[in-house]
């Protein structure tokens, strides 16, 4: 079924990786209100599932972390990043 989404495996980032650059269109996106925009780093240890919707695979972070506000919105941790930008930084611990 189209738009649903299945949950493939749980994985922890090995290093810090740049999903945006400080002025790009997500790092606008994704800047407080009347703040500089910030360079998207998922820091190393962050945790989340590779899932696959709309047929395509995401990482989709877990919310209740330290450091999930360095790349996400403010107010909205609930973001998937396409797998291409986390592949071959993870290990696989579920």
């Amino acid at each position: 079924m189209i738009g649903t989404e299945k949950v493939l495996y749980k994985i922890e980032m090995l290093n810090d990786t740049q999903y945006y650059s400080e002025f790009t269109i997500l790092a606008m996106r994704n800047k407080a209100p009347l703040s500089r925009p910030k360079k998207g780093i998922i820091k190393k240890g962050i945790t989340g599932d590779v899932i696959k919707k709309w047929g395509r695979k995401y990482f989709a972070p877990d919310i209740n972390q330290t450091g999930i506000e360095d790349f996400t919105p403010p107010g909205q941790p609930h973001i998937l990043i396409p797998y291409k930008k986390v592949e071959n930084r993870y290990k696989v611990i579920g």
